[in-house]
């Protein structure tokens, strides 16, 4: 039996989102998501030729409502610089998935300062600034959604994943924390957990892990949460769209975890 669809729909018409690491993954997944929800959409990215391939991927869905920016979240002119084209261009911003992330899979003892000083540059500094710039223009536009990318090794981590998961602890933090700064302009601000997700970046961890017989350790991945598979981009697109539409309104300052079950499995 195939991935399940969703049947509700939900319309985010008129509203203007940014989406960091949307040159591939999670990021592309949740760029084409909002636009097919009717979002304008601002895709960002490091890498140039990721964001070809999604604008690409967009058009060839009959999505003319994307533009591609190049943005290295963890340098904050570049990040104001982004946001301030975005509202200037659109006239407003009402969404962020602040989704950029990297990791290195290596013991703490033997990382290297420079792998250390990207892991915590961008997926926790990239979303403090990316948060810190957003907030101002959804201020000025009436209110606005933030979603933060967390990951279960927030909370279920792994040998190899110290500044990974302390980084994704933080940000859930942070997510809570600004909620209750934001709240009264009417910013809601939530973290999401994904668990093993089909994208580059589970093919390039498996390749940093030097797995002999990947396919059998993706099948015990598989039997290690309750739906016995791994998760699509497009189911984590689906939740970032829900927590922007005006279907979670009195939600915020939470985590919602998205991993078929796997820590209901490792809490047992």
């Amino acid at each position: 039996m195939g991935v399940l669809q969703n049947t509700w729909s939900t319309s985010l018409s008129g509203r203007v989102a940014i989406v960091t690491g949307a040159g591939s993954g999670l990021g592309r997944g949740s760029t084409l998501g909002l636009l097919k929800a009717g979002a304008r959409v601002v895709a960002t990215d490091i890498s140039q030729e990721g964001l070809n391939e999604t604008k690409r991927l967009a058009e060839n869905l009959g999505f003319d409502s994307i533009v591609t920016k190049i943005l290295d979240v963890s340098n904050e002119s570049n990040v104001e610089r982004v946001f301030h084209e975005t509202e200037s261009e659109f006239g407003r911003l009402d969404y962020l998935h602040s989704n950029a992330g990297v990791e290195r899979y290596v013991d703490l003892e033997k990382m290297e300062e420079v792998d250390l000083d990207l892991v915590l540059d961008v997926d926790l500094k990239g979303v403090l600034l990316t948060a810190k710039h957003a907030i101002p223009a959804m201020r000025r536009a009436g209110g606005g959604s933030i979603v933060i990318t967390s990951s279960v090794q927030a909370t279920h981590s792994l040998p190899g994943c110290v500044v990974y998961a302390a980084a994704k602890a933080g940000v859930i933090a942070a997510a809570r924390t600004l909620a209750l700064e934001v709240g009264r302009d009417n910013i809601r601000v939530n973290a999401i957990s994904p668990g093993t997700i089909d994208t580059p970046m589970l093919t390039r961890d498996l390749a940093d892990m030097n797995i002999e017989k990947a396919d059998e350790f993706l099948d015990s991945v598989k039997s290690a949460n309750a739906l016995n598979r791994i998760g699509n981009p497009s189911e984590i697109a689906d939740a970032v769209i829900f927590l922007f539409s005006d279907k979670s309104l009195y939600i915020t300052g939470t985590n919602l975890v998205i991993d078929g079950g796997f820590t209901a499995v490792k809490a047992i």
